[in-house]
């Protein structure tokens, strides 16, 4: 299995040590407060979680409100053709640029949720059960780990999709400006 950024654990990091004290010098409260830690790990994990659909939300409700102004626009080129199609191609480009930040936040909360869940399967190796470690195994049990889409491949094509709606629309809309242009049918 070729290394990926999915698969870095807390051992591959360079200097890095999960545990700044052996349990002996801890003291009798080392499991309880390395329990406690795991449990504020995971919460984090899950907040961490949270803030990335309140994200997608947000960057979704940009998009949905731009198509829905382009498509406003496109409805009022009777009135004034030449400034429906230089507002759809501002709307477009609007769009490109929400897309690319949208793209670039889901890589950051992914990078983010991979540090933590490598935290997380650290602590789980000084604890009776390694819960999250384990349902990762099950999950890719009989397949390919590489063959295996995680939420944030998938995850990321949404963004995509939209920005080459965009682009596909720049374009098109581009090529209708040169032709009325060409035509005599737009005011420069």
């Amino acid at each position: 299995m070729k290394e990926t950024k999915e698969n870095t654990s807390q051992d591959d990091i360079p200097g890095s040590q999960l545990s700044a004290v052996d349990e002996k010098s801890y003291g009798s409260n080392y499991k309880k407060h390395l329990f406690m830690q795991y449990k504020l790990c995971v919460e984090m994990a899950d907040r961490t979680s949270s803030r990335r659909i309140t994200a997608n939300n947000f960057f979704l409700s940009v998009n949905t409100v731009l198509v829905a102004v382009i498509g406003a626009l496109s409805r009022l080129g009777s009135i004034s053709i030449s400034y429906s199609l230089l507002w759809a191609i501002i709307a477009s480009v609007a769009g490109v640029l929400f897309c690319l930040c949208w793209a670039t936040t889901i890589r950051r909360y992914r990078d983010l949720n991979n540090a933590k869940f490598n935290v997380i399967n650290a602590i789980e190796k000084k604890l009776p059960a390694s819960a999250f470690t384990s349902e990762w195994k099950y999950l890719c049990r009989g397949k390919n780990a590489d063959e295996y889409r995680h939420l944030t491949a998938v995850e990321y094509w949404v963004p995509m999709i939209f920005a080459a709606l965009y682009v596909l629309l720049i374009i098109v809309v581009s090529i209708l400006s040169w032709n009325f242009l060409s035509h005599g049918l737009l005011d420069p």
